[in-house]
């Protein structure tokens, strides 16, 4: 008898465990100005499988209600239903501590995206870790600036891989350790780094 309540005891210890877990989360959004951005539509997806987590409207404080999130890797996406804003992309981390993120959208709709990048096809892209030492087995995303293209790649033991950049802006994040970096770099730049033989580094934080 004693050993089933101890059991009973330990499952509910283990659940409050894991609801405790859940991390709040905390959007806001603004103009280039630092305006509040009412009316923008925000919405949150798992980058683990689980889909669309939810979608709001911000209020006129520019934010939408706060949210309990499970630990995992997650994009936010902001964009204004009639179109009088650029859409943003952010991918972001719940690891442990509440998460807030301020977006600041342009008024200027982007158009023409999904320019592929060439030469090259293929580019070298080189993860270090923070104390400058190659990260080995490092998830790195590679998707342009409305996420029309995105790919998965994961680094060598060297922590090199070979990655297929698209768009006109080209955003890299790397998942290593339960951390996570982000990188945002034009087309021109890369391209520059391929005509002069160099590979891409990317210092993590």
């Amino acid at each position: 008898m004693r050993l089933r309540v101890f059991t009973f005891v330990a499952v509910l210890v283990l659940l409050g465990c894991s609801e405790a877990s859940v991390e709040p989360l905390r959007l806001k959004i603004t103009d280039e100005s630092g305006a509040d951005f009412p009316n923008v539509l925000v919405i949150v997806k798992s980058l683990e499988g689980k889909g669309e987590i939810f979608r709001a409207l911000t209020n006129s404080a520019g934010s939408v209600p706060e949210r309990d999130l499970n630990p995992g890797l997650y994009r936010v996406i902001a964009t204004c239903p009639y179109g009088i804003c650029r859409t943003k992309i952010s991918e972001f981390l719940v690891s442990g501590s509440p998460v807030e993120i301020e977006l600041k959208l342009s008024v200027f709709p982007t158009r023409g995206n999904s320019v592929i990048v060439g030469p090259p096809n293929r580019m070298k892209v080189e993860v270090l870790d923070t104390q400058g030492k190659p990260a080995p087995s490092a998830e790195v995303l590679v998707r342009d600036s409305n996420a029309e293209y995105e790919q998965w790649y994961k680094t060598n033991g060297n922590g090199e891989v070979d990655v297929e950049p698209f768009g006109t802006m080209i955003t890299f994040v790397v998942l290593y350790n339960r951390t996570l970096t982000t990188e945002t770099i034009s087309s021109e730049a890369i391209q520059k780094l391929w005509s002069e033989g160099k590979k891409l580094v990317i210092r993590l934080k």
